[in-house]
């Protein structure tokens, strides 16, 4: 929805547009008192509340006291005063519009210019009561003012929001024309001072806007070269950068991993250590020739961190359980498994964190090292001296461990070796690249594990995938059709659907739109689980070479939700929707 010129016509066109000697004489205590929403006794604390914070008006006290909600008070005080009521989520702004009024005008008085014409303006008020907040906005835009009414806090998230985006533009308009006068300094390709800086912006804007990877893509000599971040498993455009600057910011990002700057016609790989205050990130860096003597480069941010604790990782409480009680075990193995960059070793970091004590030795080898545990000892792999997972496995079982994290098993020596040491009295965390839980054991097997001895070593299996989360700022209940129901009992079963969400109308979320989540309705991500737990029954048949589809009903009866059934079970808590769970997951 957009508010347009003929927008601003219809909310022109409405009687009464506050008046401002009936503003003055009116109270909003009288106003919600009058129209039942309070009582008397409510409005009495509130005032009370009111004398002890500083500034605050009595809406805002209201809603921290959760007397009443803002939405309520101000389609309360529009209706009062015969203005119309927006959502600022749901209407598209006009960028003209708000290049009419000042920004420390929108800032100081919570209003937002939504539409305009040649003859007038429309301006949301999160205060339609503040008469010196209508007379800054017509001082400041000289034209006919027409008023509307929205949610305080949507108003100042906007105005906030706005305000850096405007920043930013501005700031990096200035950034590439200071870049101008170095751009023809001294100094080899990649390594004069606009090459340095561009680079170094580009990488601290991508860890400021949590940015998982970066794609820098040149299009020829004559196109601007455009740079897109990866935000929440969703590529977005960052800047588009004049061609100019495409062979050096491609040789300087090659420079930082220590790649060859001369070769431009074969695919490379590096890493790149960057300094960013007290905190190093690490950024793997491939580069690819493509067509049109183009030269592509991602990189994918690895910045360092701690553990996350286990009961943050949004598991179910019965999953939760499960696996406190597994990583509780003397030995045995537990592996992770899913695609890449699906948060498989985020999980088992979370997992070693319930088992890293000072009474147990644990060892880790990954590449890279990702995050960071005080009490563990961590080793990266280094191929080109022949450090691999297989090596660093035969030097742990030398060097008395309690517990080894293998970061991948990528062939069938690595996976041998965890397996031996499993079984050998070592408990053992490992990830592999399949689709689900069961496949995990037949891809096991296929490459060349010994039935019995898996059997005997498996714990248990995690398959893991990330859906978009929801944004909790703006996210919208409601009741669902027949149809989505029918759909949901489809994947749960009415059984579990009813024990989920009850046996009345099913409420579910949706995405709205917000300057939170920079109008997608969805901001960070959330890890949907399938667990395979192993027991006599599972084991069994795993040393008759069960096929994947006999292993997930044997697993589903022993209690497994698959990834789909625990997507649509964070549906119904409101964390993501059914769009987004089949997004990552098969029916």
């Amino acid at each position: 929805m957009s508010v347009t010129d003929s927008a601003a016509t219809k909310f022109a066109s409405t009687p009464g547009n506050g008046a401002t000697e009936a503003r003055r004489r009116l109270r909003l205590g009288e106003v919600l008192v009058k129209e039942g929403l309070v009582t008397d006794e409510q409005i009495e604390t509130a005032l009370a509340a009111q004398k002890q914070s500083k500034g605050k008006r009595l809406g805002e006290v209201l809603v921290d006291l959760r007397i009443v909600d803002e939405v309520t008070i101000v389609r309360t005080l529009a209706k009062r005063l015969d203005l119309s009521f927006v959502d600022i989520n749901q209407i598209e702004v006009a960028e003209a519009a708000l290049k009419e009024l000042p920004s420390h005008v929108m800032r100081d008085h919570n209003v937002v210019p939504v539409a305009s014409d040649q003859e007038s303006i429309t301006v949301a008020f999160g205060d339609p009561l503040s008469v010196d907040a209508v007379n800054a906005v017509r001082f400041a835009c000289q034209k006919r003012l027409v008023e509307v009414v929205a949610a305080p806090s949507q108003i100042s998230r906007f105005v906030a929001r706005s305000a850096s985006i405007s920043e930013s533009k501005e700031e990096f308009e200035v950034f590439l024309q200071s870049l101008s006068s170095e751009a023809g300094q001294s100094g080899d390709l990649g390594e004069n001072a606009a090459a340095v800086r561009l680079a170094n912006k580009i990488i601290l804007d991508a860890v400021r806007d949590r940015a998982s990877d970066i794609h820098i893509e040149p299009n020829g000599e004559k196109n601007d070269l455009s740079i897109r971040f990866r935000i929440d498993g969703e590529c977005r455009e960052y800047r588009r950068i004049p061609a100019e600057y495409r062979e050096q910011l491609v040789a300087r990002i090659k420079i930082m991993a220590r790649l060859n700057i001369a070769e431009r016609r074969m695919p490379q790989d590096g890493k790149i250590r960057f300094k960013l205050g007290e905190m190093e990130i690490e950024l793997r860096v491939v580069t690819l020739p493509t067509a049109g003597e183009n030269e592509d480069v991602v990189l994918r941010i690895l910045a360092g961190s701690g553990a996350q604790p286990l009961g943050k990782m949004n598991l179910s409480p019965d999953y939760l359980r499960s696996i406190q009680n597994l990583v509780a075990s003397p030995y045995g193995m537990v592996l992770a498994v899913g695609p890449t960059g699906s948060g498989k070793t985020t999980t088992l970091h979370a997992m070693l964190g319930k088992v890293n004590a000072v009474e147990k030795k644990v060892w880790t080898v990954e590449d890279p090292v990702e995050i960071t545990q005080p009490g563990l000892r961590q080793m990266q792999v280094n191929p080109q001296i022949g450090l691999s997972f297989a090596s660093a496995m035969r030097s742990f079982l030398r060097a008395d461990p309690d517990v080894i994290m293998v970061g991948e098993m990528r062939d069938e020596e690595t996976a041998h070796m965890a397996v031996e040491a499993s079984l050998t009295g070592h408990l053992v965390f490992s990830t592999l690249h399949t689709n689900n839980a069961p496949e995990t054991v037949t891809r096991l097997i296929d490459m060349g594990m010994e039935p019995f001895s898996f059997s005997d070593a498996l714990l248990a299996i995690l398959a893991q995938r990330l859906a978009r989360r929801l944004c909790d700022q703006c996210k919208e209940e409601y009741e669902a059709t027949d149809s989505e129901r029918s759909e949901f009992a489809g994947y749960l079963g009415e059984t579990a659907l009813s024990r989920l969400a009850g046996t009345g109308p099913l409420k579910l979320f949706r995405a709205v739109g917000c300057v939170e989540c920079d109008n997608s309705g969805y901001r960070g991500r959330l890890p949907l689980h399938e667990l395979l737990v192993n027991n006599d029954e599972i084991r069994e048949a795993i040393q008759k070479k069960a096929t994947t589809a006999e292993l997930r009903l044997l697993a589903e009866k022993n209690g497994m939700r698959t990834l789909l059934q625990d997507g649509v079970a964070k549906c119904l808590q409101g964390l993501t929707d059914l769009k987004q769970v089949l997004a990552v997951c098969s029916r």
